[in-house]
């Protein structure tokens, strides 16, 4: 269902927009003026601004492209996804950003989502969206049902890396224990195994592949389903960013760490080839969902 679909995007957003920490490095700055909206004064040198980049993935039943194109203080993320057999859909989302040239942090808060053709600048908008898409049957309806949550109130950091070539290397970037349940942690032993508290969901992509639904509550840092349950802790946050890693996108503890323990376990996880046990603790990685994205030749964004 379409309209599913899109609450599920307006999810995703909100997952987006992690609770946000400061992560600037205290340097000084002339660009401390009201346009930055909130967000930390810029750093640096911008290599981004007047650029466009651009990621695309093709798998059985659907390709998807992404591109961000850069000017001095915003950018536009134009996602299309087209499934086999059916029409395109494109969802565009404009961001005010700054930036720190000397870490390769960016911070991002959202000023519009455009869907269907639809520009939403506001949470009252997007409720009326989601109604006449059919999702909810009333505006009061979609304000219960995303309470306080707003896609256009919170902050977002990524970090980012400019390769010799001048693609640029995009990741997330874990710097408050909120970030957690809009994460993916790999398990340092074995990285086919995944919690992925983004969806809810732990995944194993071995020899075989299955998955099992989990409900987060991160208030308690505890998880719980049906085959599976158990505890975590944040014991280290990111102590360095993609730039600082020259672009090593690897499992490093330096991306930050949670150590996992599990009160139940499906026979698949304490088989012979993991091996885990109750009441044990084990790290599970800080995945940065890092992606390459090429930069388009002679695309200037002098008229975006």
């Amino acid at each position: 269902m379409k309209a599913l679909k899109k609450i599920c995007t307006v999810l995703m957003l909100l997952a987006f927009a992690f609770v946000f920490a400061s992560c600037s490095n205290g340097s000084d700055s002339d660009d401390d003026d009201s346009s930055s909206n909130g967000l930390p004064s810029s750093v640096g040198k911008n290599v981004l601004a007047r650029n466009s980049y651009q990621y695309s993935k093709a798998d059985d039943d659907k390709t998807k492209t992404i591109t961000y194109a850069f000017k001095d203080d915003t950018v536009t993320e134009t996602k299309v996804e087209q499934k086999t057999g059916k029409s395109a859909e494109t969802d565009i989302t404009v961001y005010n950003y700054t930036y720190n040239a000397n870490t390769g942090l960016l911070y991002m808060k959202i000023v519009s989502w455009t869907s269907d053709g639809v520009k939403m600048t506001s949470m009252n908008e997007v409720y009326a969206y989601l109604k006449k898409a059919g999702e909810v049957e009333t505006v009061e309806e979609a304000k219960e049902y995303f309470g306080d949550q707003d896609i256009f109130a919170e902050k977002i950091s990524m970090c980012y890396f400019v390769k010799n070539d001048g693609n640029i290397l995009l990741g997330n970037y874990f710097d408050d224990d909120e970030d957690v349940k809009s994460s993916n942690f790999n398990y340092e032993e074995e990285t086919t195994l995944r919690v992925k508290f983004d969806s809810e969901k732990i995944e194993l992509n071995g020899a075989t592949k299955t998955d099992w639904k989990i409900e987060l509550d991160a208030k308690e840092e505890t998880f719980s389903g049906s085959d599976i349950a158990g505890s975590y802790t944040v014991k280290a946050k990111a102590k360095k960013t993609l730039k600082e890693l020259n672009g090593d996108d690897k499992l490093n503890e330096a991306n930050g760490y949670i150590m996992v323990k599990f009160s139940k376990l499906p026979s698949e996880m304490s088989s012979a080839l993991y091996n885990m046990e109750t009441g044990t603790e084990y790290k599970f990685i800080f995945d940065l969902d890092c992606d390459e994205y090429t930069k388009q030749k002679g695309k200037k964004n002098s008229i975006l």
